[in-house]
């Protein structure tokens, strides 16, 4: 697993980013899509705005973007050449996050005080567990 610095560009929706990642010595990959390994959010594109997948795919969207806007620091992990169908890098994501957006969760992993958004979005019930 490879661990990197980034910057979040861009939320898509809940479960994919656009982020410029940090490689070290001054490099940086800028625009880089990813999505969130082993977690999937309803769908906000290409569903009918009444349906219940939008709107749930809706706020889990809106609640990624109230804890990530744009400038955001993270911490990103990934596995080599680790992309999905959609030849997006799968990741898990580690960003701060206000203390009372924690509350009541326990269970979610954390690297000194970044903590694992997809976990945080599973424990919240705004995405599903997803392997392929």
């Amino acid at each position: 697993m490879y661990q990197y610095q980034a910057e979040i560009v861009k939320v898509v929706d809940g479960d994919t980013y656009e982020i410029d990642i940090d490689l070290g010595l001054s490099v940086w990959v800028r625009g880089e899509r990813i999505r969130l390994y082993g977690v999937n959010t309803p769908e906000v594109y290409g569903v009918k705005h009444d349906s219940e997948e939008y709107l749930a795919g809706k706020a889990a969207s809106d609640f990624v973007k109230s804890i990530m806007k744009k400038g955001t620091l993270a911490i990103v992990e990934t596995l080599k050449d680790s992309k999905g169908k959609y030849g997006r890098y799968l990741a898990v994501m580690y960003v701060q996050i206000a203390p009372e957006v924690l509350d009541g969760y326990s269970n979610i992993r954390s690297i000194g005080d970044y903590y694992c958004i997809n976990d945080l979005l599973i424990a919240k019930e705004l995405a599903e567990p997803y392997f392929l």
